[in-house]
């Protein structure tokens, strides 16, 4: 969450992102975050955010989705495009 240490890089979620649970069950892992994760940082788009999160975790062999609450609810929009109802599947497609 702090984001990269080198200066050619930055980080795609807000750094004062602090997670508040995480759960794997079933190769789903679920994972709390608290408000911070809301607050845009650096422009980032909203799809680098997501994926950045849930292409990270869906590298472990024993995560093959993910699903992202904040506050421990799902019932939230972020960034006006993201149901966090949804569960997320990895997407290299964005990936550089």
């Amino acid at each position: 969450i702090a984001g990269p240490v080198n200066s050619l890089s930055y980080p795609s979620i807000n750094p004062d992102t602090k997670i508040q649970s995480v759960t794997i069950q079933d190769g789903v892992c679920y994972i709390s975050f608290d408000n911070s994760f809301l607050t845009p940082v650096n422009n980032v788009n909203t799809d680098v955010t997501i994926y950045s999160i849930v292409n990270s975790l869906a590298e472990l062999s024993n995560i093959n989705k993910v699903q992202i609450s904040i506050d421990g609810k799902m019932d939230v929009k972020f960034r006006d495009k993201y149901e966090l109802t949804t569960i997320f599947e990895r997407d290299l497609s964005i990936v550089n």
